[in-house]
């Protein structure tokens, strides 16, 4: 770019100003502006039993919001695995598996929340689950302790651990009272 007038108006003319037209353009646009449109991907579903294709995806436009997540979570899955280096063969080796999800299933259907617990018990993987009290149903049965907390006043709070049977235990106590 030169450094006179008419340099930058030549640049302004042949970068700046397509640049505008195109943003102008709303299609254009939402898909600059749309970070999952800025990655091409393709994935292919097979049955496990026979290994023939199920589905190809292309993109999310034409899937349910119940299908998008649940292809999310199976992209997911599959980066996590492969950033573990997990393999059928590696399944057995002591890496360190730990993942956190965070009120994943707040918005979220639940047999697409199911999928995703189930996804991560046979990629092995340790959950930390945050979750509100009214969903931990969703998880009670792929989790082996609680941490709850529960305000008492308004500016404390109380932790208690217990394992998930004595949180079940618990909750039924309450429930029957």
């Amino acid at each position: 770019m030169e450094e006179t007038i008419d340099g930058r108006e030549n640049h302004f003319n042949n970068n700046i100003e397509p640049l505008i037209n195109k943003l102008s353009k709303e299609d254009w646009r939402k898909k600059v502006m749309e970070v999952r449109s800025w990655f091409s991907y393709k994935a292919e579903e097979f049955y496990k039993e026979t290994n023939q294709k199920f589905k190809t995806y292309e993109n999310m436009g034409q899937l349910s919001g119940g299908e998008k997540a649940q292809l999310t979570y199976t992209i997911l899955g599959s980066a996590i695995a492969y950033q573990f280096g997990l393999t059928k063969e590696g399944l057995q080796t002591n890496s360190f598996r730990f993942i956190a999800i965070d009120e994943a299933f707040k918005a979220q259907d639940e047999d697409k929340a199911r999928y995703l617990i189930t996804l991560c018990k046979q990629l092995h993987l340790q959950l930390l689950v945050v979750t509100p009290s009214d969903n931990i149903h969703i998880v009670e049965d792929a989790i082996s302790f609680v941490h709850f907390v529960e305000r008492k006043e308004e500016k404390y709070s109380w932790l208690y651990d217990m394992p998930i049977e004595q949180f079940k235990e618990e909750r039924e106590n309450f429930i029957n009272k």
